[in-house]
């Protein structure tokens, strides 16, 4: 059985040198971590992959979101895509190589992301999250529907903490994708290994089923 994925997401509030001097506090406790910085330039992309592999980040741990030329330009893994990106079936033409993510917030996305090639999808928000202050999460009987129903790996989003992520425990889920808890704390290091420890709880129930 595969180990549940830890992704960290950017989120867009901090400048290039404070965004990679945290990532590079904790990248070694991520299994990806998603550069989503919507505001920044190409020239910003390009200085923070350049910052992140200097510093140790393995060229697979890092995901560009949405910017596909950033992706290739830096000849990277990755690419993720929202859901008001380029479509699956062309990046892949573009490049067949590239380990594809694609957001999606209903099953209906979730099967036609499958069909069109996505290698793994993110699914949210499900929990109350900050960052979509105001809007209902789409909660844990979607997810898990989404899970049963796809192949490839479904990652939860929305308000993960090493408690909420306990609440996962029964399902097929892929891993977890953090933003904030990470990304605003002080301790990020620590943060995550709080968040693996509960992934490893999920994995252990999961087993016991």
């Amino acid at each position: 059985m595969k180990n549940l994925e830890i992704h960290v997401i950017t989120d867009g509030k901090q400048t290039v040198e404070e965004l990679t001097k945290q990532i590079l506090r904790f990248h070694e406790e991520a299994d990806y971590i998603h550069i989503r910085e919507r505001t920044k330039t190409a020239s910003e992309l390009m200085e923070i992959v350049s910052i992140l592999i200097t510093g140790g980040v393995p060229k697979k741990k890092i995901v560009i979101n949405d910017r596909v030329d950033a992706a290739i330009l830096n000849d990277l893994f990755n690419i993720h895509l929202p859901g008001h990106s380029f479509s699956i079936e062309k990046v892949r033409k573009l490049r067949p190589s590239l380990r594809i993510g694609r957001s999606v917030h209903s099953l209906q996305e979730a099967i036609e992301a499958e069909e069109a090639g996505a290698d793994y999808l993110l699914f949210g928000h499900v929990f109350t999250t900050n960052s979509k202050a105001g809007l209902a999460p789409r909660g844990i009987p979607q997810f898990a529907e989404i899970c049963e129903r796809i192949e490839i790996p479904v990652i939860a989003i929305g308000g993960m903490t090493p408690e909420t992520v306990q609440k996962l425990s029964g399902l097929k889920a892929g891993g977890v994708a953090v933003m904030s808890y990470v990304m605003s704390n002080s301790e990020p290091r620590h943060a995550l290994r709080e968040i693996k420890k509960s992934l490893t709880e999920v994995k252990s129930n999961e087993k016991a089923l």
